[in-house]
């Protein structure tokens, strides 16, 4: 860490807009990784607001050029081929993509009229849309990205009206649904891009789809993302900016957080006037994300040792978690193991990728996964052919 800079930041909250922050001791000596799934280098500043409990990183002239050479060789979910990634449904327990499982409960809430227009807002090459499409029969759809790289692919999607590309501002007239799945944690400021859907959005609904940093210690490894959100400060920055939330659940998607919401009904936008956080959150935030980071250290330490001994080595997962240890263990992965029929069979980082069933003799399997997570998963494909390696104990207060 740079000793001249210091631990507490003049620039302004992105969720509060209070200039508490504070920065995590350590956190820039951990490797990153980019949100689709490569590995990237360590020195990254990792902040927690002091008044709200905000998690962010500071949308600065570094962190800029370092998302502009990421977004510059972007490949979504290319360990599958293009095809979604794979969540276990909470309800069914069944093997599902997360659009499917987000956009069926959307449906079952009674959220959506039987014909609209829809905008996914971060559309990457169409998951979203195209689970719309299936379900929304009498719906049309639009996108928004960057470029236009994905055009052909999403002009294949029945009904699909128009790709908007550039800066937000393009977007024009009303959907009456917006969704950002997993794109708002992009936005050098969530607030701006926010405001400037408002009126996007009009008398329709919003969805947004983010990590829930409560739940997953690995999102703030990623690099090109500015904002790490809980529940709380996910509603808490909807409400500056104009809206109320309809639905907020972390069941939908494990660890991820589920918003829906509106515009405000008095048509009054809120900025500046958001609920006071308790005088707490700040500290309690920061002692997590300390444990956090400490957490991801002991990790990389502990399966370095566990890897350099005789037996096959492999990481369980071929997503942030598994790809971001796997780099940080300078070749010494043998198989990654995975449950995605999608990613079965394929390589990644040059290594193969197996399903559970196929995991040689004698072999160790790590998890890298949350503590709690990984002994859920560790029953489901729990074998007397191969050891099973879970993380070290996540030790919060």
């Amino acid at each position: 860490m740079d000793k001249s800079r210091e631990l507490s930041c003049p620039q302004a909250c992105q969720i509060c807009g209070a200039s508490d922050l504070h920065e995590v001791k350590d956190f820039s000596l951990l490797p990153r990784i980019t949100s689709d799934c490569r590995s990237f280098t360590a020195g990254g500043w990792l902040f927690v607001c002091f008044a709200c409990g905000g998690v962010q990183k500071l949308p600065d002239a570094r962190w800029l050029k370092e998302i502009e050479n990421i977004y510059s060789n972007y490949q979504t979910y290319y360990q599958s081929g293009g095809d979604e990634q794979i969540v276990f449904d909470r309800v069914t327990g069944t093997p599902r993509r997360r659009s499917d499982v987000i956009i069926e409960r959307l449906v079952a809430g009674n959220q959506l009229g039987a014909k609209g227009r829809a905008i996914d807002v971060g559309c990457g090459n169409g998951a979203t849309l195209n689970a719309m499409c299936r379900v929304l029969t009498e719906w049309s759809f639009s996108g928004y990205e960057l470029g236009n790289e994905s055009l052909p692919r999403l002009s294949r999607i029945p009904r699909f009206e128009k790709l908007y590309t550039g800066t937000l501002d393009a977007v024009n007239g009303r959907f009456d649904l917006v969704t950002m799945i997993h794109s708002l944690e992009h936005f050098p400021s969530p607030s701006n891009a926010l405001m400037q859907l408002l009126p996007v959005v009009g008398n329709g609904k919003i969805f947004i789809e983010v990590s829930n940093i409560e739940e997953n210690p690995f999102d703030i490894l990623i690099a090109d993302h500015l904002m790490h959100f809980s529940p709380e400060t996910l509603s808490h920055l909807m409400y500056r900016c104009g809206f109320e939330a309809v639905t907020v659940a972390t069941d939908w998607v494990p660890k991820e957080i589920s918003l829906g919401a509106r515009a405000a009904q008095n048509g009054v936008n809120h900025v500046g006037l958001g609920r006071k956080a308790e005088a707490s959150a700040g500290d309690k935030v920061m002692a997590r994300i300390t444990v956090y980071a400490d957490w991801l250290h002991r990790m990389v330490a502990g399966v370095n040792r566990q890897a350099h001994e005789k037996n096959l080595f492999g990481i369980f997962g071929t997503s942030i978690a598994g790809t971001w240890l796997a780099s940080a263990m300078e070749d010494a992965v043998d198989f990654f193991v995975d449950e995605d029929p999608n990613r079965v069979g394929k390589k990644h980082m040059g290594k193969p990728i197996l399903h559970p069933s196929q995991v040689p003799q004698r072999a160790k399997v790590y998890f890298a996964l949350a503590p709690s997570l990984a002994r859920k998963v560790a029953t489901r494909v729990q074998s007397k052919k191969f050891e099973l390696v879970l993380p070290p104990p996540l030790q919060l207060t």
